[in-house]
């Protein structure tokens, strides 16, 4: 119950109330390695609304280390790393091979 008033939290740009709601929550007792990356994109989101990049990039790492495919599958988990990748600066961002 309590990721989802993390979620709920977030979904109303209450970062604030997100983030210290997951504070209170040891992911390590998250039975489910799904829930648990999501809590984590959760949490990113939160950063991300605080205008935080470097705290999102950080905890998005943390849930891609637990669940790739949540973060490659979860809309949420998509919208912030597309966010984080529009906003890095052009120098953070891997060269593009150049067309032809």
């Amino acid at each position: 119950m309590d990721f989802s008033a993390i979620s709920v939290a977030t979904d109303l740009c209450k970062s604030a109330k997100a983030l210290g709601l997951a504070d209170d929550i040891d992911p390590d007792t998250m039975p489910s390695v799904e829930r648990r990356a999501r809590l984590w994109v959760e949490v990113a989101r939160g950063h991300l609304q605080r205008g935080d990049r470097t705290a999102a990039l950080h905890i998005m790492q943390m849930a891609h280390r637990i669940s790739t495919e949540t973060v490659s599958y979860t809309p949420s988990a998509r919208y912030v790393a597309a966010d984080l990748w529009r906003n890095a600066p052009r120098a953070r961002r891997p060269a593009s091979s150049p067309r032809r």
